[in-house]
C-alpha cells in the first residue's frame, strides 16, 4: 500500500497543533495569577489539590496525545 505523504504532513501538523495547545494550556494552569486567586480560596489545602489536579491533567492529556499519535 502506498505511503500518502500529504496525508501524514496533516495528521503532523495537527498533532504539534495539539501539543502546542497543551502547552499553553499548562502555562495558563500554572500561572502565578491564577494560582495566587486559587490560594485564596477558602479551604486548607486548595491551592496544593489545584496543583495536583492540574499537573496530573496535563500529564494525562500529554500522554493520552503521545498514544493517539502512535497509533496513526
Amino acid at each position: 500500500m502506498p505511503h500518502d505523504s500529504r496525508h501524514s504532513a496533516g495528521q503532523d501538523s495537527h498533532h504539534h497543533a495539539r501539543l502546542i495547545a497543551l502547552i499553553l494550556l499548562a502555562v495558563l494552569l500554572f500561572c502565578p495569577p491564577l494560582l495566587v486567586v486559587v490560594d485564596r480560596l477558602p479551604g486548607v489545602a486548595s491551592l496544593v489539590l489545584y496543583l495536583f489536579g492540574a499537573w496530573a491533567l496535563v500529564i494525562g492529556l500529554g500522554a493520552w496525545l503521545m498514544e493517539r499519535s502512535a497509533k496513526h
